[in-house]
């Protein structure tokens, strides 16, 4: 039972993360996944999305949906294959990714907690 109240300092320290950087880029953690994946210049396709991410396919289509919806990233169909929806960042999105690249949001306070939390 113990473990159980160690991984639920680990969530916190987790959850107050992601709040802090989606205060500072108005973006959630997976968002930003999604345009750095994404930062290259190639299209990918939503499967691509998924492996890269490590989510399910129906979280990465909310996901690439609400990028979507702030413009960061399009949606294209492949010219090899009609059936295929290719994404790829709009100049908008290559934008925001490469503001945040460039900013001072460092995750060593994350890093300090969640060493103290599997130091337990």
């Amino acid at each position: 039972m113990e473990s159980i109240c160690e991984l639920k300092d680990i969530y916190k320290s987790l959850y107050k993360f992601e709040k802090d950087f989606q205060t500072k880029y108005g973006i959630t953690i997976n968002e930003a996944m999604v345009l750095c994946y994404l930062y290259d210049g190639e299209t990918r396709t939503a499967g691509e999305i998924c492996e890269y991410i490590g989510l399910s396919p129906s979280r990465v289509s909310k996901v690439v949906n609400s990028v979507e919806k702030l413009g960061f990233v399009e949606r294209k169909l492949s010219d090899a294959d009609k059936r295929l929806m290719l994404f790829a960042l709009t100049t908008s999105g290559l934008r925001k990714i490469t503001t945040m690249k460039q900013s001072d949001f460092n995750a060593d306070e994350l890093y300090a907690q969640l060493r103290k939390c599997v130091s337990k």
